[in-house]
Parts: structure tokens; sequence; C-alpha cells
């Protein structure tokens, strides 16, 4: 064989050689491709799935907050007919005909003597002249309130309050529920 023909057949080999070895990196060069696709994929698969997670978990947020915000401006709103009502229950209380009011305060002085025997009696100013102060009640002066009764007795240690705000605030907070329930229940 000729030296040509022996640089002709190392050539060849050589190029076989080297289409091998492109082919085999070919091969490689698809199989990581290929390998990186599903890693990919993959790593999509869960970022989606995070972030799907992290979307629920924030509408559950919001959801949740909006309920809460709801309760509070409802519990706002009833809170604030409850007050109104309650003004206006008051209003009406002060407003009671003039002669149910001196029957209710003759009443009111009774107990009171009953109790403290001879005492002081306070009254707001449109109500002092509704009270007639019977023997060993003494007229106390004026108190601001809406209407009703305050006594103290004589050495002044002891008050019996019957103003109709206080009454009211006792009648309202042994009777809260009854009232919220049949607003708003």
């Amino acid at each position: 064989m000729s030296l040509e023909k022996v640089v002709e057949d190392i050539l060849r080999r050589g190029e076989e050689r080297k289409q091998e070895i492109i082919r085999q990196g070919e091969r490689e060069r698809d199989e990581h491709v290929a390998h990186a696709e599903i890693q990919i994929a993959e790593h999509r698969e869960k970022a989606s799935r995070r972030a799907d997670t992290l979307i629920s978990q924030m509408e559950q947020q919001e959801l949740s907050s909006a309920e809460l915000e709801s309760k509070k401006a409802l519990l706002s709103a009833q809170r604030q007919v409850m007050d109104e009502l309650k003004v206006l229950v008051l209003t009406e209380i002060a407003n009671y005909p003039e002669d149910k009011r001196t029957k209710m305060y003759a009443r009111l002085m009774e107990s009171a003597k009953k109790e403290l025997g001879e005492c002081y009696v306070y009254s707001n100013a449109s109500d002092k002249w509704l009270v007639r102060p019977s023997q060993g009640i003494s007229n106390g002066g004026v108190i601001d309130c809406k209407g009703g009764l305050v006594f103290e007795s004589k050495d002044r240690t002891v008050r019996l309050d019957y103003r109709f705000e206080s009454m009211l605030e006792e009648v309202w907070n042994k009777k809260i529920q009854e009232i919220y329930s049949s607003l708003f229940g």
C-alpha cells in the first residue's frame, strides 16, 4: 500500500471518527436538551402550583378581610341604631305628660322616704315645679338630667338615683339581648 493510500485510509478513518464523535455529541446534546425541557416543565408546573396556592391564599385573605369589614360595618350600623333608639326612648320618657310625671315623682318620693327617712330631692330645672316634697323631704336643688329624681340622705352618705337616664340604662342593660333580637333577629 502506498503512502497515499495510507494517508487516505487515515483521513477516511479520521473522518468517520469525526462523524461518529459529532453524532455522539448531537445525541448527548439532544439528551441534555430533552432532560432540560423536562426539568423546565417540572419547574413550570411547581411554580404554577405555588402561584395557584399563593393566589388562593390571597383570595381567602381578601375574602376574610372583606367579611370582617362587612361585619364591622354591620355592627357599627346596628350599634348606631341601638344608640338612636336609646336616645329616642329617653326623649319619649322625658316628654311624658306632666300629670303622669307628677304621679311618678310622688311614688318615687314615698319610696325614697321609706328607704332613707329624711332626705333631699333633686330634679332638673324644668321639672322642679312638678316635685312637691312631702314632710321630711327637702328640695336639694337642680341637677342636669332629662328627667327623674335623685334622693340624698340628710347626712349625704346615701344617694338613690332615679334619673330617667339611670333607669333607662339599668333596664337597657337587662333587656339588651331582647331589644337586639327584636330589631335584628
